[in-house]
């Protein structure tokens, strides 16, 4: 009797540990996070980079900053990180913390509201990640802001004594004094050279010129550590939709998921695909963002995806010309032409006194007689 008794106990136990690992089973942990963002750089023909004023008036009125009350606003930089979104998946509720540096930069803007006055970090203490639909906040306009709600991520909350905030996502923007390890050189008559001056590889690019409501661009691949690519401005006219369409391909395949790689595509297809002028398009190395953004998520999720993309807008020897021609004009004695000449200048948005700035010195060096045109 005493051994029927031991086995049926062995048998319940055995039964007990099953079911245990069937009810695990049905309640998965998994916890994931994916972000995207943006460094926007600008550079002459030669390849030097040059301070632009970066966006500040593009976000909804909710939005937190720590510059829009000081007297003068932002300082021109050399680079402007805009719109980094950072996602969370889970079949649970959960709370986490998230702690995101910028070394090398500022925080200027963010959302929801962070547990730490920002500087070159933000600290977000405690959100509550929920499967379960929140609130959000809708004023403001449907400015590009919004396109990046369009994904299957979880809704964020974080609050503090009195307020509480909702969001589909973490966000933040900076700026920063430092460089890109990524080089364009404009040689003339459409000749470009771009170069990986980073440790890592570059795992596409894409070289796109828009021309009023035409627009042309031509993809590259894998650009290794220390690699040049010379690339010709194409010359066939495509839509931006194609350009979308092969944008988002490339950032799903480097993790993201669709839905999240069209919101991408969506917040910046005016910017990208609708401002004339000339960019490379490309993604910066996932080691290259740990760098320049470190980021802690506690606790820890069991996949985490990071995809920033790097916008470089460069200036080509013949547009130097014309915008030389300007500002002759604009400084000429002739009111006329000077108010001529500043509305066409103004069409180059926030570039406009980064390259007016570089039009005078050449001039100046041009007079003085240290160059020759």
């Amino acid at each position: 009797m005493g051994s029927l008794r031991l086995s049926g106990m062995l048998a319940a136990l055995v039964c007990g540990l099953a079911l245990a690992a069937t009810a695990t089973a049905k309640e998965p942990k998994e916890f994931v996070a994916h972000e995207w963002g943006t460094f926007s750089t600008f550079a002459g023909s030669d390849g030097l980079y040059l301070k632009f004023y970066p966006n500040d008036g593009d976000l909804p009125d909710f939005m937190h900053n720590r510059h829009r009350q000081v007297k003068g606003g932002l300082p021109d930089s050399f680079v402007s990180l805009e719109t980094p979104v950072l996602y969370f998946y889970s079949d649970q509720n959960r709370t986490a913390s998230v702690h995101v540096e910028f070394p090398k930069g500022l925080m200027t803007d963010w959302y929801p509201e962070a547990s730490r006055p920002p500087d070159k970090n933000l600290r977000w203490d405690n959100i509550k990640i929920r499967t379960n639909s929140l609130e959000i906040p809708e004023r403001g306009g449907k400015g590009r802001y919004f396109a990046a709600r369009e994904t299957d991520s979880q809704f964020v909350q974080a609050s503090g004594p009195g307020w509480k905030e909702n969001e589909k996502f973490l966000f933040y923007r900076g700026v920063g004094d430092f460089f890109m390890p990524f080089s364009v050189q404009a040689q003339g008559n459409g000749k470009v050279v771009i170069k990986n001056t980073g440790k890592d590889a570059i795992p596409g690019l894409f070289l796109v010129r828009v021309d009023k409501d035409k627009i042309y661009f031509e993809q590259s691949g894998h650009l290794s550590r220390g690699a040049e690519v010379r690339m010709q401005e194409p010359k066939i006219a495509r839509t931006a939709e194609q350009l979308g369409e092969a944008m988002a391909k490339l950032l799903t395949e480097q993790g993201l998921y669709e839905k999240e790689a069209r919101a991408m595509v969506k917040t910046w297809s005016n910017d990208w695909f609708g401002q004339d002028g000339i960019r490379v398009l490309y993604l910066v190395p996932e080691s290259l963002t740990g760098e320049l953004l470190p980021l802690q998520i506690e606790p820890k999720p069991d996949k985490l995806v990071r995809v920033l993309v790097g916008r470089h807008d460069f200036l080509t020897p013949e547009t130097e010309r014309q915008i030389d021609a300007l500002v002759r004009r604009f400084h000429g004695n002739s009111n006329r032409d000077s108010e001529a000449a500043d509305r066409i200048l103004n069409q180059l948005g926030r570039y406009r006194f980064a390259a007016q700035s570089a039009a005078e010195s050449r001039l100046k060096a041009e007079s003085s007689g240290v160059i020759r045109r």
